[in-house]
C-alpha cells in the first residue's frame, strides 16, 4: 500500500511538532469520545506494553514513536499489529510511560474497535473534528522536568526522506529526538520460535546456489562488489526457505548480503532453522539478527569493497553505515529475477490455481444452497467455510491475506474486513463480493468474484457487465515484447470510462510463487514507477477491475493471468516481432445472473464462452467435485447467448 504525498507531509508536520514541544500535562481520557469499548474479540497487550515501557525507562524515554513506514515493504510489517492487537493499517503509534495511542483512517474504525486492545490503547480517527492530532495530544504529555523527557524512534524503520525533514526541528529545539534499535522487535525476537524450513526443489525449480550465481552475475555486470537484500520475499526466494514470522506470508525476519564472488551472508535467528534448512544453508555465513548493523559497518568499510548495491527503500540506519561514495542505489536484481517464474514455478502457479478454483466452486455450490434455502450465513462464516475447503487441497499452508467477504454496502468498501461481532447476513437480493486467496507450497492465489443469489437491479447488472468487459479485454490482450503494464491499464477501464465510471485502485499486481500476493516491480495500473520493467514471459498478475457505489454495492472481478509468448503458425509477412498474451490461471465462473449479454461485443462474448468451457473442462477432469458441486459447475458454465 502506498502512502500519498499529502499523508506523508502531514505525518512529517505532526512528528516535527513533537520536537517543538516543551511541556506536557495530563489529559483525562474519560472525558474524551475517541476511546473504544472492551470486547472479548480484542487482544490483551498488557504484558507486551509492560516490556516495552521497561525498555523505554532504561533509555530515559517518555515517548516512543512507531512510524507506519517499514524497512522491508509496508505490508510485511506486523510489529504494529503485534503491539496493539489491530491488524488493519495504522498511521502512527505513540507509546508513553502511562498511555498508548494510535491514529487510523476512519474507514477502519469499526474493525479497530473490534480488534484493538481497548483496555490499554486509545483509538483516534485521523481528521475527525473532536479528535486531537498526534501533536495536540503529545504536546500535553511530555514532562520536561522529568528524567524521562526524550522521544525515541526506530532508526531502521524511518526513511531517510522523513528523517531529513525532521532534522531542522531538532536543531532548533532542545527536545531530544533519539534514533535507536527497534524496541518492539527486540521484545518479539526474544520469543520468536517459528520454524524456517526448506522450500523443496520440486517446487522451487532451481537450487539456491544457482539463484545466487545468477544474482552474482548481475552484480558483476554493474561492477558492484556486493548486494544488500532487505526485502523478506527476496530473501526467502533466494535461499529456497520459508517461514511464518509474517501473517499470511511465508517469510522470516532477516537481512542478506551477496558478494560478487557468490559468497553469502544471512542475519537471522538461527535457532529458527530446521535441521534440513541448516544443512541446506551450510555454506552460508549466518549471524545473529541483532548484529546486522555492526556487521554491515565492517563490510562497508572494508578497503576491498568499493561499491555496494542497495535499493531506495533502505532505512536511514543502513545508509549511515555505508559511506556515500560506496553506495549504488537502484532497483533490486533479485526482485526483477524473481518476478519471472521458471518453468517449474509456472507449473506450480497453474496447479495451485486449479486446486484453489476447485475450493472456490465447492464453496459457491454450498453457499448458494444455504442462501437459497434461507439458512443463516454471515460474512465471517462464509469466509471460514472457504478456508475449510482450501485447507482440504494439497500443499495448503494457510490463507494469503485476510479474506474480504462483503455483502451489500460492505462490498463498496474496497478493503472491507468482516468481523464476527458485526458480520452481515448474506441474503438472496444483495450483492456479495468474495476476495480471498491461499498459500500453497507450489503457488500463491488471490481471486475475487462478485455474486447475486436472487434478484439484482439493473444498475447492479450494468456495473457488473462493465467490469466484466474490462476483465475480458485485458485478459484477451496481445502485445509486443517491451510493453509495460501501465500501457495496458486502459483496456480494463475503457468500458467504465464510457459510462463516467472508474475504480480507485490499480488493475493488476504481481503475484509471487508461494511468496507475497503483491509482487513487484511490474504492475498493471495508471501510475508510473522508475522501478517498473516490461511484461515478460513467466510473470503472473491479477486482472481485477471494479466499481464501487458508496453505501450501496461493490463489484470486483479478479483473475490470475500469466504472461506467455504468443505465436501463430504463420506470422504476418514472416514478422520477427515477438508478441505476448495472457494465460488465465483462475477457473471460477462469472455470475451469469449479473451479465447483460447485449452489452457484450461478439469478441467479449466469444471469450466468455471459451473461458467457461475451459473452467468446466479443467475442473471436471480433476474429478474432485461431488454430484451437487458438479451440477453447480455445469449450470454456471453453460453457453451464454443473447
Amino acid at each position: 500500500m502506498l502512502i500519498d504525498k499529502l499523508t506523508r507531509m502531514i505525518r512529517i508536520l505532526i512528528i516535527s511538532f513533537i520536537l517543538l514541544t516543551g511541556s506536557f500535562q495530563s489529559i483525562n481520557s474519560q472525558n474524551m469520545n475517541y476511546n473504544c469499548a472492551i470486547k472479548r474479540s480484542q487482544s490483551n497487550t498488557t504484558e507486551k506494553l509492560s516490556h516495552l515501557r521497561a525498555q523505554m525507562k532504561n533509555l530515559g524515554l517518555y515517548a516512543y514513536i512507531v512510524s507506519s513506514e517499514d524497512e522491508y515493504i509496508q505490508e510485511y510489517d506486523t510489529r504494529q499489529a503485534w503491539i496493539t492487537g489491530f491488524v488493519g493499517p495504522i498511521d502512527t503509534i505513540v507509546v508513553t510511560l502511562d498511555q498508548a495511542v494510535l491514529w487510523i483512517d476512519r474507514q477502519y474504525w469499526i474493525q479497530a474497535k473490534n480488534e484493538l486492545d481497548c483496555a490499554n490503547w486509545l483509538l483516534m480517527a485521523l481528521g475527525e473534528p473532536d479528535v486531537p492530532t498526534v501533536s495536540d495530544w503529545i504536546s500535553k504529555k511530555l514532562k520536561t522536568m522529568s528524567i524521562y523527557n526524550k522521544v525515541g524512534f526506530a532508526a531502521q524503520f524511518i526513511s531517510s526522506n522523513l528523517l531529513s525533514s525532521l532534522k531542522y526541528s531538532v536543531t532548533l529545539n532542545d527536545v531530544s529526538f533519539i534514533g535507536m534499535d527497534e524496541l518492539i522487535d527486540q521484545i518479539r525476537l526474544m520469543t520468536q520460535s517459528n520454524p524456517v524450513y526448506v522450500h523443496d526443489i520440486k517446487f522451487a525449480g532451481i537450487t539456491w546456489e544457482n539463484k545466487v550465481e545468477i544474482i552474482a552475475g548481475l552484480i558483476k555486470a554493474e561492477s558492484m562488489d556486493g548486494l544488500l537484500i532487505i526485502a523478506l520475499d527476496e530473501i526467502a526466494w533466494l535461499f529456497n526457505v520459508r517461514g511464518s514470522d509474517i501473517s499470511y506470508s511465508p517469510f522470516f525476519q532477516a537481512y542478506a548480503f551477496v558478494y560478487a564472488n557468490q559468497t553469502t551472508h544471512l542475519w537471522m535467528n538461527e535457532s529458527q532453522l530446521t535441521i534440513e534448512a541448516k544443512t541446506q544453508l551450510k555454506n552460508v555465513t549466518i549471524r545473529s539478527y541483532g548484529e546486522f548493523l555492526s556487521d554491515l559497518n565492517v563490510i562497508a568499510n572494508n578497503s576491498n569493497i568499493n561499491k555496494i548495491w542497495i535499493t531506495r527503500s533502505v532505512s536511514q540506519s543502513i545508509l549511515n553505515n555505508i559511506p556515500v561514495n560506496k553506495r549504488f542505489i537502484a532497483g533490486s536484481p533479485v526482485q526483477r529475477t524473481k518476478a519471472i517464474k521458471n518453468s517449474i514455478e509456472q507449473k506450480g502457479m497453474r496447479d495451485s490455481s486449479i486446486r484453489d478454483s476447485i475450493a472456490r466452486v465447492r464453496h459457491l455450490a454450498w453457499l448458494e444452497n444455504e442462501v437459497m434455502n434461507d439458512h443463516r450465513v454471515n460474512e465471517t462464516q462464509a469466509a471460514e467455510r472457504l478456508e475449510f475447503y482450501q485447507s482440504q487441497e494439497d500443499y495448503f499452508k494457510g490463507i494469503s491475506f485476510s479474506t474480504i467477504s462483503a455483502v451489500g454496502a460492505h462490498a463498496a468498501v474496497i478493503h472491507f474486513e468482516p468481523n464476527a461481532t458485526i458480520a452481515a447476513r448474506i441474503t438472496k437480493d444483495q450483492i456479495y463480493l468474495l476476495d480471498a486467496g491461499a498459500q500453497y507450497l507450489d503457488g500463491t492465489t488471490d481471486v475475487t468474484r462478485t455474486h447475486i443469489f436472487g434478484t439484482s437491479t439493473m444498475e447492479e447488472r450494468k456495473a457488473y457487465t462493465l467490469v466484466l468487459q474490462g476483465c475480458i479485454d485485458l485478459a484477451d490482450a496481445v502485445f509486443p515484447v517491451g510493453t509495460y503494464g501501465r500501457q495496458l491499464d486502459i483496456l480494463a477501464r475503457q468500458s467504465l470510462y464510457k459510462n463516467f465510471m472508474d475504480y480507485a485502485h490499480s488493475t493488476g499486481h504481481g503475484i509471487g510463487h508461494f511468496l507475497s500476493i503483491h509482487e513487484g516491480p511490474s504492475f498493471i495500473g495508471m501510475g508510473y514507477s522508475s522501478l517498473d520493467i516490461p511484461l515478460a514471459h513467466g510473470m503472473v498478475f491479477s486482472d481485477e477491475p471494479g466499481f464501487y457505489l458508496p453505501d450501496s454495492f461493490g463489484i470486483r472481478l479478479e483473475t490470475h493471468i500469466m504472461v506467455q509468448n504468443y505465436t501463430l503458425e504463420d506470422n504476418y509477412f514472416n514478422s520477427m516481432t515477438q508478441f505476448l498474451h495472457f494465460e488465465p490461471l483462475t477457473f471460477v465462473p462469472f455470475d451469469r445472473n449479473l451479465i447483460v449479454c447485449e452489452m457484450l461485443t461478439k469478441t467479449q462474448l466469444d471469450w466468455l464462452n471459451w473461458y467457461h468451457a475451459k473452467v468446466r473442462n479443467t475442473l471436471e477432469s480433476a474429478q474432485r467435485l461431488n454430484a451437487d458441486e458438479l451440477n453447480y459447475l455445469i449450470k454456471t458454465t453453460e453457453v451464454i447467448s443473447c
